[in-house]
């Protein structure tokens, strides 16, 4: 058996399956890709796993667990990083066994007093792995076959399951599109036809704390209904997260959406939880929005003024601005994108959803929270909408006034903000029906027009600005108008069609609210314009 070295870090990518009691692993041999494979004897494993008395760390998808038996035995701390589940082993002490290292009481501690620690399951489980092999002879993953024994040391509850892991070799990865990826598409095809289905619980000390959501009722309070919502979202940042962070296309966009789907349910449901823990989740997301979105925006600007570029009129010099333009956004992206991994794998998730785990504790839940969710949920939509509406007759003010006078700088600034909260509005709208009260796709249809609709006119004036600056600073463009044609046309079009989405605005906002008030929720709506 192997010791541990102190401290060593290890990245975890794997698959969990259950299967039943009596199912047959097949024969993983004829897997495309595969060359051979190796069945090792029965490995015995015993495992303590420490939290405080309120879960915090499994809450936050963190586990301290001693084992013994198999190859790695020791301490070990997972936690969740860019590129997978991450694992941090020490040796135990023969002399103190049951002393957690030090240097996993300083890594720990972050989180919480390591003296706050103690036994809370205990999980024995007879493994048999087979391990696969390449046509080089290198290991491609491990398939554990799990028979699963725990007790709940809380309160004694036993607990007994199979189960099937599939696990890459560290070289791999499981990027959209990679080997990696491909293998365990494969092996999951393999392992359903034998009766395995993706497992329910993330991991098996979840299981054996009667934490599977599975398991859980289907009648919630208001809390817990947005609690389970915002759990299903973040199940599904980690691996957006890793594609985005390996630059796999579009994936810093979908991350980007997940992390803006979770703050508009915090925006929108919030006051279901006490103020403080919603507040700490909200920063902790914006952190993560603002790594995603300085990769996202440097390319949506790019992408756009290639695109633009490439509508422009045949004149003299046009092929400068492509160098203007695009080329530094480009820069711009691939200095962001650098940037991302050394970010996201900083603690920034983990802390991401520890914060959002700590509000399944139903000591979070506040006064309204813990009333059922079909009291207050659809309250809480009536005010969003009405927050919409209101953000609308401020716009609506603002434009009539641009009419009359033809708009100052200030007034100008004022209606493009008051345009910006309608569009975040509509956004909140959109995600909140979605995760909430996914019977209404007409409204969710109608919230997305009217939120794209605000985009691509605030994406157009920020275009024809950011046009307008860089002419400002080219020196040709300032001594010749030849050089400075292209500008002023890329600028005109584009504020032509910022001004052309807004002739649209009022039938689309009026589609919104008209489909809202057709759910029966019509308490909210107003004339607004």
């Amino acid at each position: 058996m192997s010791t541990p070295v102190a401290g060593e870090r290890h990245v975890e990518i794997e698959r969990k399956f259950d299967v039943p009691i009596d199912a047959v692993l097949p024969d993983l041999s004829t897997v495309a890709g595969v060359a051979r494979i190796r069945q090792d004897a029965p490995a015995h494993l015993d495992a303590t796993y420490y939290d405080t008395d309120g879960l915090t760390l499994i809450t936050g998808r963190i586990a301290v667990r001693r084992r013994t038996g198999g190859h790695d035995a020791g301490w070990h701390l997972k936690t969740t990083g860019a590129h997978g589940r991450i694992e941090r082993h020490w040796p135990i002490d023969d002399e103190a066994p049951e002393q957690p290292p030090a240097g996993l009481i300083e890594a720990v501690s972050e989180w919480v007093d390591a003296a706050t620690l103690r036994p809370v399951a205990r999980i024995r489980t007879t493994r048999t792995a087979t391990v696969l092999f390449d046509a080089h002879d290198r290991q491609l993953a491990e398939i554990a076959d799990d028979q699963v024994h725990t007790d709940d040391l809380r309160d004694g509850t036993v607990r007994q399951w199979r189960e099937w892991e599939t696990e890459l070799a560290e070289r791999l990865d499981d990027q959209a599109g990679s080997p990696g990826a491909l293998l365990l598409d494969r092996l999951q095809h393999r392992l359903a036809r034998a009766g395995a289905r993706p497992s329910s619980a993330v991991a098996k000390l979840q299981r054996a704390l009667g934490l599977d959501p599975a398991d859980q009722p289907s009648t919630r309070t208001a809390a817990q209904t947005v609690a389970h919502s915002l759990d299903e979202i973040a199940a599904a940042l980690d691996p957006r997260v890793r594609e985005a962070v390996a630059d796999q296309p579009d994936a810093v966009h979908q991350a980007r959406i997940l992390v803006r789907r979770l703050r508009s349910l915090l925006d929108v449901f919030g006051s279901v939880f006490e103020t403080a823990a919603v507040t700490r989740a909200l920063h902790r997301l914006r952190a993560v929005g603002r790594d995603l979105g300085a990769v996202r925006d440097a390319e949506v600007r790019a992408r756009y003024a290639e695109q633009q570029l490439r509508r422009l009129p045949e004149v003299p010099k046009t092929r400068r601005l492509v160098g203007r333009l695009a080329e530094p956004a480009w820069q711009a992206h691939d200095a962001a994108q650098r940037r991302l991994a050394t970010q996201l794998d900083s603690g920034r998730l983990t802390r991401v959803h520890l914060s959002l785990a700590a509000l399944d504790d139903t000591d979070r839940a506040s006064a309204m929270g813990r009333r059922p969710a079909a009291e207050v949920l659809p309250d809480l939509l009536a005010e969003a909408t009405a927050r919409l509406i209101a953000h609308d007759a401020d716009a609506v003010a603002i434009w009539r006034t641009l009419d009359e006078v033809g708009g100052e700088p200030a007034q100008l600034a004022a209606f493009e903000a008051a345009l910006h909260l309608v569009r975040k509005d509509a956004r909140a709208l959109r995600y909140s029906y979605e995760a909430i009260a996914p019977e209404h796709p007409a409204v969710i249809a109608a919230a997305k027009a009217l939120q794209d609709l605000l985009g691509d006119h605030r994406d157009d004036l920020l275009f024809a600005d950011h046009v307008l600056a860089v002419a400002v600073t080219d020196r040709q463009a300032r001594e010749t108008q030849q050089a400075a044609l292209p500008y002023y046309l890329l600028a005109e079009a584009a504020r032509n069609r910022a001004a052309a989405a807004l002739s649209d605005y009022a039938v689309t906002r009026d589609e919104l609210l008209a489909e809202i008030a057709a759910t029966g929720r019509s308490d909210a709506i107003t004339a607004s314009a």
